[in-house]
């Protein structure tokens, strides 16, 4: 079997590889854009990157600064027309976030100004910067590889302070580390194994079998952790989507309104108010929850409230779309027809999706119990809680119980991670190759060959988290969802 040689080289050398098969898309062009958000603001800021950045404000920029300081004050100018004061900041290259010269001009905000000045860049030999160009460039550069790239987009895009806090860890290079320490282990494996291979009648100390399985053990061990920390990141960039569900008049609204801490949603005591979902999100422990009023479901002896009855079909459709359901019990009633048809939508439905319910109105007289509700419905509860949708007690406990389904724990919070799918499916497929390599060395006599090839296919895949050989495709469909200035 033919066996590649770069696997026993080191990072570097193989990133230097890559970076001259992808090194064409670094044109001679200098880009330009708005680094901050469009619209009116105190200040913008425009940042410009390539190698005639400076020549290019040296032309639109008048300064009486130093010519030695790095920020400078003046006057963007078109002619002898003034258009702007501004403060201009210089970075010399290498040492910027892209790996080229340059600048960034602070200016006011007005998006009059803006336009004029960025169209002052072009008109003077700058070009509109791509989605995601500043990052690329700093990515092909070798200034961040692409884990922490991916990163930057995902700190931009954060919607609580932990999910932040996520991505600026693995935009950091906590995510990087723990993969390259774990490919860069597998490397020496694979280089004794590669030897043991190639001169197996030398005198050679080669690895015994036994040192070969504790390695392995502990390359997959670290990427399970890391997998397994997957759907708390998922959580975090994506957060819960909690639907309440149960029948008319049961306290659905109101609950939505408590948490929320507003009137969101229309309360009355009249059953059906909702004919449409509701929704919102709020930052709950640090995880966005979105909440999902929904229309109650009933049962119906006519037709006539049609849009009533469009709205539990579609509270119906939203149930299939819910990470988990909040399903409230009025425990001021028994059980009803309108509670059993909605547990026997749910069993017939076959959703498989967490279920914490509610016994509501604690403030009224109890008559109903969790074990009436055992003792009728047939389904497993992720949890059961008794609250007071109205006066807001237990509300806080309910939180809490969502925030379980998250899987984090508040001793971690610092040490979450921003692994997205395209990490996921990698160390996936890296985790199955090390278990086949594990196999093949623990089952077959000689088998080195085949282990190799298997931990070669693992360190492929963790290079292609790094960004070492990824195809050019894969890198644009990244950085595309980025967006421009970044």
């Amino acid at each position: 079997m033919e066996r590649s040689t770069f696997v026993v080289c080191k990072c570097p050398v193989i990133l230097k590889s890559f970076t001259s098969i992808y090194m064409n898309y670094l044109k001679d062009d200098t880009i330009a854009a708005l680094s901050t958000a469009v619209g009116k603001s105190a200040i913008a800021v425009i940042r410009l990157s390539g190698n005639e950045s400076f020549c290019i404000i040296n032309k639109i920029f008048k300064t009486h600064s130093k010519s030695e300081q790095r920020v400078k004050h003046g006057y963007i100018v078109d002619g002898i027309e003034k258009k702007d004061e501004v403060v201009c900041t210089f970075f010399k290259a290498p040492h910027t976030y892209t790996g080229e010269d340059l600048v960034e001009i602070s200016i006011h905000g007005n998006p009059v100004i803006i336009n004029e000045v960025l169209n002052l860049t072009y008109k003077n030999g700058a070009r509109p910067a791509e989605p995601g160009e500043f990052t690329y460039r700093s990515f092909l550069n070798g200034k961040i590889d692409l884990a922490e790239a991916e990163a930057v987009c995902a700190l931009i895009s954060s919607r609580t302070g932990i999910s932040a806090k996520a991505a600026l860890n693995s935009m950091s290079g906590k995510l990087s580390l723990k993969v390259k320490n774990i490919r860069d282990s597998l490397i020496d494996l694979i280089a004794f194994m590669e030897v043991s291979l190639d001169h197996p009648d030398e005198d050679i100390l080669f690895l015994p079998l036994n040192e070969k399985l504790s390695r392995l053990d502990s390359y997959i061990k670290g990427l399970q952790d890391l997998l397994n920390s997957y759907k708390t990141s998922k959580i975090l960039q994506y957060g819960i989507k909690a639907v309440i569900i149960g029948k008319p008049n049961v306290g659905k609204s109101s609950l939505l309104n408590t948490i929320l801490g507003k009137n969101r949603a229309i309360v009355t005591d009249i059953a059906g108010t909702t004919t449409d979902t509701i929704e919102e999100t709020i930052d709950s422990y640090g995880i966005p929850l979105t909440i999902t009023d929904t229309a109650g479901i009933r049962t119906h002896t006519n037709t006539r409230n049609l849009i009533e009855f469009l709205g539990q079909k579609k509270t119906k459709e939203i149930i299939s779309e819910a990470d988990i359901l909040v399903w409230l019990f009025d425990s001021s009633c028994k059980l009803d027809k309108n509670d059993l048809k909605i547990a026997n939508f749910l069993e017939k439905s076959n959703l498989n999706i967490p279920i914490v319910g509610i016994l509501n109105k604690s403030d009224l007289r109890q008559k109903l119990s969790l074990d009436d509700v055992s003792e009728s419905i047939k389904l497993n509860f992720f949890a059961f809680l008794s609250l007071s949708a109205k006066i807001g007690t237990g509300v806080e406990e309910l939180l809490k119980e969502i925030d379980k389904f998250s899987g984090r724990s508040d001793d971690s919070k610092n040490d979450f991670l921003m692994i997205n799918s395209r990490h996921y499916n990698l160390l996936q497929n890296a985790l199955e190759s090390l278990i086949k390599t594990k196999q093949t060395l623990s089952t077959k006599k000689d088998a080195d060959e085949i282990a190799c090839f298997e931990a070669v296919n693992a360190q492929v895949a963790l290079n292609e988290i790094l960004g070492i050989n990824v195809a050019e495709d894969i890198l644009d469909t990244i950085f595309s969802t980025f967006c421009i200035g970044k």
